[in-house]
């Protein structure tokens, strides 16, 4: 086998590397009026494309079935046999059509009538078949590409018990509309195997999508195998846009279907799928009859064609999305394509001519054992009873039997049965009880000997073997010793092939024990492979856990992924539920070591990863037995070792989802990142994880991460790339879940936080009083846990202008911020605030701090914090704002970030961990200086004053406007000589300084003039 090399991860900051895992919905705008048949509402097919894809690798891509088809179609050409077959042999495709309805009477809604059904089953066959009456719509110079397909298609004539069908079946399904992701849903309500039906589920879709269906995947040598999501194999149609008449919308003629069994067969989209952005005419839909189209089309265009690309659309194919009554071929291009996916792809070259299509041919007299009830290969006891189902299989009723149970050939009970069979009825038997030794040397046969007084017509199903084993009780807590090639364990290899074995490693410099399967050389992908335990009684142990050592490095090829189940059975360990597995991981969660081309032979202990299983959903069993199961996906090697069976839960896998930590709940939306900070909480390290972000209740995003240990007790923090655009708030929400992709129930954590986005700027030095106001903006406020009952604006007096800004409500879980616009600092060696901060009754948990950011609030320093009764600022239980003794003058020097680049700097206020007993919390007066003395002189608002005066060294003049006001400052000497004319403009709080050394000793006269004021005083220099 050809291995094939892909890579893709994204690499985000810090220690861990993060795969996307998300997909983008493939949808497209619904153009026209409702019901309209236009089938720009119609193919979800590329998005089935995508799933498939995600689900196979490489092999589900649309680039390796093209790379197949077109060596395919390559091969075909040169070999006459295969085109004189598929000229001269009619091709019959046996159809199942899954009516899933609503519950609603036969005829009605979406239970479709027969009639309508047959008139779709018609349009295939004329569509195939090129027997359509509209054929002579086909324009001139399409007619020497038009082809017949030389397919038809037959309402299925045998179910999948060989017995006579109708082809359609009709089940009430379990939701009253179906979207494009629910095609697993659909089909297990509903599902016939698709290597020999092609099935066609009718189902109410919602829209825009009227269709859908699966593409084929290739069968080349070494690829011999079904890769492809057997679960939804087939096409899903609308049941309004299904077939003629009935519940089909008027526009209707069948031609959905059409064009899906078109995808089903190989055939792209005419207009080759073009990617948003790209030039459609550089898109192909790798058929070169087909001319290139820049994009769908979705109007009738016989009359009035379109040209793109250089040339006239083949608007008519029936792979655009052209009205139903304007659609009429394919061409002989799309016929070789579907000829190979015919002969080649698995589950579509079975479909030919197989037995669905033809009436069965029963014989008179057949009754088979269809199973072995009791005794399978493994008991859980000595003592059993008996007991097998018979069928029906016949044309005759069957009235009586002979059967025989044997040990070793050797006849144990003769039963003659009186019964009554129809065809297709069936009957469970019972026996005598029987003693085994279950030692796996003795086989068990059930056999009949006579139907209805003779000799069976068909003998080839008359008997069914088992050999029985019963392994012995195991007790807790258990380790295995993999030292012992005897243990009790068994290795079930269906295709006896590579599977479980032991081997000796060293590993870290010591020999150790290990079982391990050979999956780097194993070529049958898909085959799985039992290691299955003795009988243990969980009936004791409500809290027992599983625990291994796993190493697995993936081969370097996403598409190569093997899968690694812990499956629990409670029948003796005869059947093991894969579908819903306790664990499963494919290659991205068991991943443990770097991938590799190369085998992986493990050789240290940081290549394994501790696994656990919580077994407490079984504890109500007293006889499970636990099997490590592996499906083949030829990847590397799985190697285990440390398997121990835990009387209780004894490790545990735990990350809590602390904060965001970047941006700041009040930002100006100029990060690159999302930075979120979380607590290893469990009791083992470490290095891997899910994280899933939703951003303002936007499709989830999931991500992968890998990295260095995180240690048990400590944090760290991972960054994610930028998701919020929004002006104004945000609501993000992180989910962590498998820790070191842990599967058990409860290792999950979430948080979710609000930011807003706050661009404005304001002038440096500003005031903020709330005065004269019915809003504080532009600064803003946020509970960055629920957004709400956060800061707002309150008057301090009935009728007064005089406002602060209070926090009345409080919760230990909830962290309240008031921010300010962004303000520059660069110019200014030096800046402080002050405050007046109001609160009485503060439980020793709440915290009140002051938050500064340099960058905008991407990110913030914390500057000041007052915690409990350090925020009171009075004594009493009860806070009275009218009284401004009961205001603290608050001084916070943030000289360390002014300075040169410090121009978008932002502060917050911020309390947290309050309680819902607290009191109430005001801020009023906040007031940025340029300067940092905490005790300043004051000259009171609207004033100036000259201080010291007389001065020796220094003089300074010290300002209080209400408003910003440019001041100019003229300093005359006692002569009228004009010493010094400064203009200051924005001014507000500042206070100039002078030297006096530019002065001589004396008198001098300072005239300050203002838009407010204009003075004149005197000035001693000494």
């Amino acid at each position: 086998m050809n291995r094939i090399f892909l890579k893709l991860w994204i690499r985000l900051g810090l220690s861990f590397s993060f795969i996307f895992l998300s997909v983008n919905v493939f949808s497209q705008s619904f153009f026209g009026q409702p019901y309209n048949h236009i089938h720009d509402e119609k193919c979800a097919s590329v998005h089935i494309e995508k799933i498939q894809e995600e689900a196979l690798g490489i092999y589900g891509s649309r680039e390796y079935f093209e790379s197949w088809m077109s060596g395919k179609i390559e091969y075909n050409s040169k070999r006459p046999a295969i085109q004189q077959r598929l000229q001269n042999e009619s091709r019959v495709i046996p159809v199942v059509v899954h009516v899933i309805h609503n519950g609603t009477g036969i005829g009605q809604g979406t239970n479709i009538p027969q009639s309508q059904i047959d008139a779709q089953i018609r349009t295939l066959n004329e569509d195939f078949r090129r027997q359509n009456a509209d054929q002579n719509q086909t324009p001139a110079e399409f007619l020497s590409v038009a082809a017949d397909a030389n397919i038809e298609f037959v309402l299925a004539k045998v179910d999948p018990n060989g017995f006579p069908t109708t082809g359609v079946v009709r089940v009430q399904g379990t939701k009253s509309i179906y979207g494009i992701d629910d095609a697993a849903v659909i089909s297990s309500i509903s599902s016939w195997p698709p290597e020999d039906y092609l099935n066609i589920w009718v189902v109410p879709l919602s829209q825009p999508f009227i269709g859908y269906a699966t593409f084929p995947i290739s069968d080349l040598p070494g690829l011999n195998f079904a890769p492809s999501p057997v679960e939804f194999d087939g096409i899903t149609v609308d049941y309004r846009y299904f077939g003629e008449g009935g519940s089909a919308v008027s526009s209707s003629r069948g031609r959905t279907a059409t064009h899906e069994v078109g995808h089903y067969l190989g055939l792209r989209h005419i207009w080759g799928d073009a990617n948003t952005g790209q030039d459609g005419c550089l898109v192909d839909d790798f058929v070169d009859d087909t001319p290139n189209q820049d994009a769908d089309n979705n109007n009738c265009r016989i009359n009035n064609p379109r040209f793109s690309c250089g040339s006239r659309d083949m608007t008519e194919n029936y792979m655009d999305y052209s009205p139903d009554a304007c659609m009429n071929l394919f061409t002989q291009g799309q016929v070789d394509r579907i000829n190979v996916v015919l002969e080649f792809s698995p589950r579509r070259a079975s479909l030919i001519n197989n037995f669905a299509t033809r009436e069965p041919i029963l014989a008179d007299l057949d009754l088979s054992i269809e199973e072995i009830i009791n005794p399978r290969d493994l008991i859980c006891s000595n003592n059993i009873v008996p007991q097998i189902t018979l069928l029906n299989r016949g044309i005759n009723n069957i009235n009586s039997a002979r059967i025989q149970i044997l040990l070793n050939d050797n006849i144990i009970e003769t039963r003659d049965l009186t019964i009554t069979l129809s065809t297709a009825e069936s009957i469970d038997i019972s026996f005598n009880t029987l003693t085994l030794a279950g030692d796996g040397q003795t086989e068990f046969k059930a056999r009949i000997v006579q139907v209805n007084g003779g000799i069976d017509d068909n003998i080839t199903n008359n008997e069914l073997t088992t050999v029985p084993i019963l392994q012995p009780e195991i007790n807790l807590p258990f380790t295995l010793d993999l030292s012992e090639s005897g243990n009790d364990w068994i290795i079930r290899n269906p295709d006896n092939s590579f599977t479980w074995e032991r081997t000796t490693l060293p590993i870290s410099g010591v020999n150790q024990n290990l079982l391990f399967i050979r999956h780097y050389e194993y070529e049958s992908p898909g085959q799985l492979d039992f290691f299955i335990s003795p009988s243990i009684n969980l009936t004791n142990f409500p809290n027992a856990q599983l625990t291994f050592n796993l190493a697995h490095a993936p081969f370097e090829n996403p598409s190569l992924s093997d899968i690694l189940y812990v499956a629990v059975s409670t029948d003796c360990g005869n059947t093991f539920d894969i579908i819903n597995p306790p664990y499963s991981k494919d290659r991205t969660f068991l991943q443990t070591s770097t991938p590799t081309l190369n085998e992986f032979i493990p050789t240290s202990n940081a290549q394994f990863r501790r696994e656990i299983l919580n077994l407490s959903a079984f504890s109500d069993f007293d006889n499970v037995r636990i099997a490590f199961i592996t499906r083949n996906g030829y990847g590397n090697n799985i190697y285990l070792k440390d398997v121990e069976i835990l009387s209780e839960e004894t490790f545990n896998y735990k990350l809590d989802l602390n904060q965001l930590i970047s941006p700041g709940p009040i930002n100006n939306g100029s990060q690159q990142s999302e930075v979120i900070q979380l607590t290893n909480s469990g009791n083992l390290p470490v290095n891997g994880f899910l994280i899933t972000r939703s951003t303002n209740g936007g499709n989830e995003q999931i991500f992968i991460a890998r990295g260095q240990n995180i240690a048990v007790g400590t944090s760290t923090t991972i960054e994610l790339p930028n998701s919020i655009v929004n002006t104004g708030v945000s609501r993000l929400e992180y989910f962590i879940e498998n820790p070191n992709f842990d599967q058990n129930f409860g290792n999950s954590s979430n948080t979710t936080q609000f930011t807003v986005k706050n661009e404005a700027t304001i002038r440096s030095p500003w005031r903020q009083n709330f005065d004269g106001t019915v809003s504080f903006l532009p600064w803003s406020a946020i509970n960055v846990k629920t957004n709400t009952n956060t800061w707002k604006l309150t008057s301090l007096q009935s009728g007064s202008q005089n406002n602060a800004i209070v926090l009345e409500s409080q919760d230990s879980r909830e962290s309240n911020w008031f921010g300010s616009p962004m303000f520059d600092l660069s110019t200014s060696r030096q800046a402080s605030i002050f405050y007046d901060l109001g609160a009485a009754n503060q439980t020793e948990n709440t915290v009140f701090k002051i938050m500064i950011s340099q960058d905008g609030g991407v990110t913030y320093n914390e500057i000041s914090r007052k915690t409990g009764s350090q925020i009171n600022t009075v004594e009493s239980v009860d806070f009275n704002p009218n009284t401004r003794e009961n205001f603290r003058r608050e001084f916070v020097n943030l000289s360390e970030y002014s300075g040169s680049g410090n121009t978008n700097v932002r502060v917050a206020f911020v309390v947290e961990n309050g309680s819902q007993n607290n009191g109430d919390v005001f801020l009023d007066n906040i007031e940025l200086f340029l300067s940092a003395n905490e005790d300043p002189v004051d000259p009171g608002l609207g004033n100036t004053v000259i201080f010291p005066n007389p001065a020796r060294d220094i003089f300074n003049i010290a300002f209080n406007f209400a408003t910003y006001e440019t001041v100019n400052i003229q300093i005359f000497s006692l002569t009228g000589a004009l010493v010094q004319d400064i203009d200051y403009p924005n001014t507000l709080n500042q206070t100039y300084s002078f030297s006096s050394q530019l002065f001589s000793k004396g008198v001098f006269i300072v005239k300050i003039t203002s838009n407010s004021i204009t003075e004149t005083r005197k000035l001693i220099i000494h």
